[in-house]
């Protein structure tokens, strides 16, 4: 089984980042499907990208008071996203890295590591020339960089993590419409994984 994280970027700035993964990823781990017989499960291989956190609030807050161009803007917010996969590899030595185009190919056709969450940076899946038809403003954040992920590695399924309370019965139109996903998550209604939405204020 192949599964996409997206760790959002304020989780970043909470002082209990590790204790707080840590029992997140197990929350995810009991409320999976095959978690009733762990024995009839196959490996998990767990591909973790991060948000951009308030690196990219503050350029969303001057884009705001002082607009320019959308697409601009838009690759900026990008390229700010490095530096967040930087710093979670920084904090986490155990996860195993994929920075790169080539690598990310390799990893899909031979398989990721089992034994560690592989953390994505965004640059090896998401770029100008392979950009999934997003678009190129605020109407794309990395909600939906984690479904193109998810899409292009022909993952099981979707894991985001956010901040805010969500209720079993939203479907994906309601949740857009609270903005608690994107906009541009609309071209991923007919994909194959699931989408499962995790509260970190289930275990705050």
């Amino acid at each position: 089984m192949r599964r996409v994280i997206k760790i959002g970027g304020s989780l970043m700035s909470r002082p209990d980042l590790p204790s707080c993964l840590a029992e997140l990823f197990d929350v995810i781990a009991v409320a999976a499907p095959s978690a009733a017989d762990p024995s009839a499960a196959d490996p998990l291989e767990t591909l973790v990208i991060v948000g951009g956190g308030q690196l990219v609030d503050a350029v969303r807050k001057w884009d705001q008071q002082r607009p320019l161009d959308p697409a601009k803007t838009h690759w900026q917010c990008i390229e700010l996203l490095q530096y967040t996969f930087e710093w979670i590899g920084d904090w986490f030595p155990a996860w195993h890295r994929v920075d790169s185009v080539a690598s990310l190919q390799e990893a899909v056709q031979q398989g990721f590591s089992t034994t560690a969450p592989n953390l994505i940076s965004v640059r090896s899946f998401y770029d100008r020339g392979n950009d999934g038809d997003l678009p190129h403003d605020w109407r794309t954040t990395s909600d939906s960089l984690a479904a193109k992920l998810c899409s292009d590695t022909a993952a099981d399924e979707l894991v985001l993590l956010k901040s805010c309370d969500i209720e079993e019965s939203w479907d994906r139109r309601h949740l857009i419409s609270r903005g608690v996903i994107d906009e541009a998550f609309t071209l991923f209604d007919n994909a194959d994984w699931k989408l499962r939405i995790v509260s970190v204020n289930a275990i705050a």
